[in-house]
């Protein structure tokens, strides 16, 4: 960070070389009292007016934000003559839910916390955001729609940028240096903000499922193990922790959710399948309720399958009997039964020609 605003700090060798100098190699780190004047003295130079510059809602305003494993960052600037001025720092360490989001997700948590956090300055104006994430970019571009990859957390996100003004600018990790540092090196935030409270409600929504499908046999904590053990779910959610692409999954507690239904491992679907049929619903109401909180690949199937080959719910399957064919009694007497039948009477064609009655009387 102090790199990044170097050309602001006058002096700036002469005062950070205690510092370079325990950077060299086979030099052994210790911190002395010049380290920690050089520390100081930088902080008091970044601080100063030489580098801050008061808030103008004049001047161009840009968001520039930034995520690690560890937290959130952002930083308001002026562009001033060209040069770009902080106006404001920010950061926020992450929860222990927040560290295992993907990292696409930490990179957008990053912008709702920015946008949050100086919402006083950019509320109402128009600003450019900045961001390292290309997908990011595109998905939260004002002006184009949501990808149909895109996940129940970003599209929460999205709705909460639609109420500002802005234009999303893609800017490379080494020329955002500056929020980068902050985010490395959070602080704790005690009061609650807009992007704690959106995580709040979408881990509410993400536990309920949970929770709705819990049994004695089926517990989170069974859930996260049996997907780290099953190749496929386990290379998921590494891709999700390392790489920031685009994706309908996302993470909340060390669960898979694909659109807010929980990602079931194989090993535990015949246990998911046989808790909803506990009951011997149908295939059709078993659908509805299994899809209402999980998914997996052929879960319609599955289900289809075990109903089947259920021998209870075959016991009382809806399936009326063959009615017996029905015996004419003998007729006792005459005209005790009579058959009539009838055809359609046709121009030029007299009446007793056209109509055949047959009548069975007495015992014939």
């Amino acid at each position: 960070m102090v790199t990044y605003y170097s050309r602001f700090i006058p002096d700036v060798s002469t005062i950070t070389y205690p510092l370079r100098k325990l950077l060299r190699k086979n030099q052994t780190f210790y911190w002395n009292k010049e380290c920690q004047q050089a520390v100081l003295k930088l902080k008091e130079e970044i601080s100063n007016d030489r580098v801050l510059v008061p808030f103008d809602p004049e001047l161009p305003v840009t968001l520039a934000t930034d995520a690690s494993p560890v937290g959130v960052a952002a930083v308001i600037t002026h562009i001033v003559d060209n040069v770009e001025k902080p106006v404001a720092f920010a950061s926020r360490s992450l929860t222990e839910a927040e560290r295992n989001y993907s990292q696409l997700d930490r990179e957008a948590l990053a912008i709702i916390f920015g946008v949050s956090h100086f919402i006083n300055y950019i509320y109402g104006w128009h600003f450019v955001l900045i961001t390292d994430n290309q997908p990011l970019s595109r998905i939260f571009h004002p002006k184009t729609g949501f990808p149909k990859m895109t996940s129940s957390r970003l599209l929460r996100y999205a709705s909460f940028l639609a109420g500002f003004d802005y234009t999303v600018k893609f800017q490379k990790g080494l020329e955002n240096q500056d929020v980068d540092c902050l985010s490395r090196t959070p602080v704790n935030q005690n009061c609650i903000s807009a992007d704690i409270s959106i995580n709040d409600e979408i881990h509410q929504v993400c536990a309920s499922a949970v929770f709705e499908i819990s049994s004695e046999n089926l517990t989170a904590d069974a859930i996260i193990q049996e997907t780290e053990k099953d190749q496929e779910l386990a290379q998921i959610k590494s891709e999700l922790l390392s790489s920031p692409v685009n994706s309908d999954y996302i993470l909340d507690s060390g669960i898979l959710f694909r659109n807010n239904r929980i990602v079931i491992p194989k090993t535990l679907q015949p246990t998911v399948l046989n808790e909803v049929h506990s009951t011997h619903i149908g295939i059709t109401k078993m659908k509805q309720l299994a899809r209402r909180y999980c998914i997996w690949k052929n879960i319609d199937k599955d289900i289809e399958n075990l109903v089947k080959s259920c021998k209870d719910c075959s016991s009382v399957k809806h399936s009326p009997a063959k009615a017996p064919l029905h015996h004419w009694d003998l007729p006792i007497n005459n005209w005790d039964r009579i058959h009539i039948d009838y055809a359609e009477i046709l121009s030029k064609i007299s009446l007793p020609n056209c109509c055949r009655c047959k009548i069975s009387m007495g015992r014939n």
